[in-house]
């Protein structure tokens, strides 16, 4: 989901009252909006290029992630989940798990409301002329992984870490992970954080990763910037990562703080941003001399700000993925949870990577020989959707498996359905339909496949243990027998196709397809049939 500044406005006031106050008095800033993440898996291209990463990054931006990334690389985005087109960069911090009483971690999904908010006005509220943009391929990092207790970095003159339930009553909040809440229902579960803006002209080290960047004493050009980091100034960065924790009510209690981040982290001072700067050259520079709107509501295509054709169209930004590199499971079982009804992660026996809790308040240690993989692939067996194939794609098939290839048992059908089998789904575009997906209860073959009769959908599939598609025609997929084994999230005694692969089910004879129900990107169910 994303949306214009408009109907965001009374919940940017909210977030603005409770997390970032002096943020909010300036006029000169406006905020990104990004939707739900382009990539969820172990990369980190500043900390450990070319290589798997400690741990699993949540990223949002432009389409052209990878292990290894500079300027150039950022420019070869064709998309990005940031509605600004001009604005290919990434930005990307850790996943957030539930840890469960009998010891699992599952998932928690994020909210479709992240907001990046460029600063770049005075104390007086003018615009700060000495700001600049950042050079091509900038990178720099907010926040340190290992953290384990407030080192006195994360204070109003530091990175301004800050999580907050929003309860809708005391909206519990503190450095780490607050206590004292069961239920976030007003709107989640957040993490804040800014970047340093001033630089002393150095490159990203990582093995000094902070030591290129400073935060300034004040708003006032390079006369907030200490020496030896007043060689520029850049726009201040702050992020609110929105997290969904309706799907874990009941599951703790007021004194519980059940969350985990991926590295280990049962504390939330491990809680860090990445960046790197993939802004088309000289588009930021021009907006920060005009673009006043803050959070008055007037749009980023302003003549002020980015100006007419600017903007991605929601779809273009909604339907934005990275290819996957990685291969292990990460615990994703809905990416797109574009619905806000919690559909909860994939319950994980372990932290993806060598990621044991670390609770401090010493700093954590990086642990490594637990056995997970370190090998980049380009194709992983995780429940999420996979890139798109870069290969032929296959021919249309025709094929009918035998009755041992059938995808599930127990499946209830209703009158004139049978099961064909297990068919391949080529992802992007889908095999069964570009925008046919229904989030409803939770998925089983049977309650989809019901699904997709009532709307007049001839084939219904279901994948990734929570994923149901309904369509007309199935298109450039073929039979991959034994390949749909994943557990039906609504029921375990049906299966719900595999990774990349559906659970096919037709209704016999010719259904003339009835107009499916949309209701809208902040409803349920139905999304869009196709």
């Amino acid at each position: 989901m994303f949306y214009n500044l408009t109907p965001m406005t009374p919940i940017l006031g909210l977030v603005a009252a409770l997390a970032v106050p002096a943020l909010a008095q300036n006029g000169y800033y406006f905020v990104l909006g990004s939707g739900m993440p382009c990539s969820i898996q172990r990369i980190d291209p500043l900390l450990a290029p070319g290589a798997v990463a400690g741990h699993v990054h949540s990223v949002v931006g432009g389409n052209a992630f990878g292990p290894t990334m500079d300027y150039d690389t950022t420019q070869r985005a064709t998309c990005s989940t940031i509605r600004v087109r001009a604005d290919k960069s990434n930005y990307w911090m850790p996943a957030l798990y539930f840890h469960a009483r009998n010891g699992s971690f599952i998932r928690v999904p994020e909210k479709p409301d992240h907001r990046i908010y460029y600063k770049f006005g005075t104390g007086n509220n003018k615009p700060d002329l000495e700001r600049v943009e950042f050079p091509p391929g900038f990178q720099m990092i907010s926040g340190s992984a290992n953290l384990r207790h407030d080192d006195g970095s994360m204070g109003v003159s530091g990175n301004q870490l800050n999580w907050v339930c929003h309860d809708g009553a005391s909206n519990p909040k503190a450095t780490g992970f607050p206590k004292g809440f069961t239920n976030c229902n007003a709107y989640g579960f957040a993490a804040s954080m800014r970047f340093p803006s001033c630089w002393n002209g150095e490159a990203f080290d990582k093995t000094k990763p902070l030591a290129h960047m400073d935060f300034p004493t004040n708003q006032d050009g390079l006369a907030g910037c200490r020496s030896p980091f007043n060689h520029a100034r850049f726009p201040e960065i702050f992020v609110e990562f929105y997290l969904d924790v309706r799907t874990f009510n009941g599951e703790y209690n007021a004194n519980d703080a059940p969350w985990v981040l991926a590295q280990g982290d049962p504390t939330g001072y491990g809680f860090h941003m990445d960046f790197i700067n993939g802004w088309e050259k000289g588009v930021l520079a021009k907006a920060m001399k005009t673009c006043d709107i803050g959070n008055t509501g007037d749009p980023l295509d302003s003549s002020k700000c980015f100006g007419a054709g600017s903007l991605q169209s929601n779809s273009e930004a909604d339907n934005c993925r990275v290819a996957t590199s990685v291969n292990e499971d990460v615990g994703l079982i809905n990416p797109t949870e574009s619905d806000h009804t919690g559909t909860r992660g994939g319950v994980l026996a372990a932290l993806p990577g060598c990621n044991p809790i670390q609770p401090g308040p010493g700093d954590a240690k990086q642990q490594t020989g637990c056995g997970a993989t370190t090998s980049l692939n380009g194709q992983a067996v995780v429940r999420a959707p996979p890139p798109a194939s870069t290969t032929k794609a296959p021919v249309q098939s025709s094929a009918k498996p035998s009755p041992s290839e059938t995808p599930s048992t127990g499946v209830t059908l209703p009158a004139g359905w049978t099961s064909t089998g297990c068919f391949t789904d080529k992802v992007n575009p889908r095999s069964c339909g570009t925008r046919s997906e229904w989030w409803g209860e939770p998925i089983t073959s049977s309650n989809c496949v019901k699904h997709c009769d009532s709307i007049g959908k001839p084939i219904a599939g279901t994948e990734y243990g929570g994923q149901c598609f309904c369509c007309s025609k199935l298109i450039n997929s073929v039979a991959a027998p034994g390949k749909c084994n994943f557990p039906c999230v609504g029921n375990s005694k049906e299966l719900c196709g595999g990774s990349a692969t559906l659970s096919i089910f037709k209704k016999t004879g010719s259904t003339k397809a009835r107009r499916g129900h949309h209701h809208g990107r902040s409803g349920h169910g139905l999304v869009a049939a196709s």
